[in-house]
């Protein structure tokens, strides 16, 4: 669910929708005035936020690759993972404007120049830097006043064409190793490197946005539908609540909304028909069915078998 509003009411739907059983919201992000001056909060700070005031579903923060540092967005991304017990994800997004461009240019930088190529190393350095620290590298040993295995701390020392960044982070682990990366699917600069892939037309494999239009009878839910201009296409629903949940039923989707009333609609008349089963794990990763990532730099046992060979 794509999530936007005050704060107030944005816990209150955050609470809304994960009673409801819906597996996570995603926060948006502009670093940019809107035409109308407006924009929705910053997603990794309204993340820390929601984290605190809820306590399963998951909280998926949008953060642009031309408008943030890696080892910084790697560092803030995995301290939200340790808040939410490991219940956050990043929905990355290589897509620039002039707007926000002109609010981040600096010498040796400009974000409109070569776009692709700094968003095809940001997602795996970001990983990298996740992985910097092996999971057992906090030893805890209050007796001898070793804290943490120094052989179990890695740096990174990433140069390529657009980024260098030496690490190791100065954050353990996250709790779920890497916490679940999003992209557009047709975002092919970091969709290679994503988990999760969203689509705007149906796709094996692939979860789908849509956005609703919904009103007590279909004649209203049409009316609204042709007052948001009449977008069209598979991923606009327009009906009754219950003809809404029917086409939802058995769906991986992403709703999003144009409007606060229509997102109120929906969490409030359309999410209690849906039949959620409950979560089988506590972290987003494990929620999604996602399999666990294997640290990059920790020993894997044919490394180990190698090496007592030798």
């Amino acid at each position: 669910m794509d999530l936007t509003g005050p704060s107030s009411e944005l816990v209150a739907t955050a609470c809304a929708v994960e009673k409801a059983g819906a597996d996570y919201l995603v926060l948006p992000d502009r670093t940019a005035a809107m035409p109308d001056g407006a924009s929705p909060p910053t997603a990794l700070i309204a993340g820390a936020f929601l984290a605190a005031h809820t306590s399963e579903i998951g909280i998926v923060v949008t953060a642009a690759t031309g408008y943030h540092e890696p080892y910084s967005l790697a560092r803030q991304i995995a301290s939200l993972d340790h808040i939410s017990a490991g219940r956050v994800g990043w929905f990355a997004d290589s897509a620039t404007d002039a707007a926000s461009d002109a609010n981040h240019r600096r010498e040796g930088h400009d974000p409109a120049a070569a776009p692709e190529t700094r968003a095809l190393e940001f997602v795996p350095l970001v990983r990298d830097l996740w992985d910097s620290w092996e999971d057992d590298a906090f030893v805890h040993e209050k007796d001898t006043g070793r804290f943490v295995d120094p052989a179990k701390i890695h740096v990174v020392d990433h140069v390529g064409t657009a980024l260098a960044v030496r690490g190791p982070l100065n954050v353990i682990r996250p709790p779920q190793g890497h916490p679940v990366v999003f992209a557009r699917a047709a975002d092919t600069s970091v969709a290679h490197h994503a988990d999760v892939l969203v689509s705007d037309v149906p796709q094996q494999g692939h979860v789908l946005a849509v956005e609703p239009f919904v009103a007590a009878d279909e004649a209203a839910a049409r009316e609204l539908h042709a007052a948001a201009g009449s977008p069209a296409g598979g991923d606009v629903l327009v009906g009754t609540p219950e003809q809404v949940a029917a086409q939802l039923r058995a769906r991986h989707v992403l709703v999003r909304f144009t409007t606060r009333a229509q997102l109120v609609a929906f969490t409030t008349h359309v999410l209690p028909l849906l039949d959620k089963s409950a979560p089988t794990g506590a972290t987003l990763r494990e929620r999604l069915g996602l399999p666990a990532v294997a640290n990059r730099f920790a020993p894997t046992q044919d490394k180990e078998l190698i090496g007592n060979a030798r």
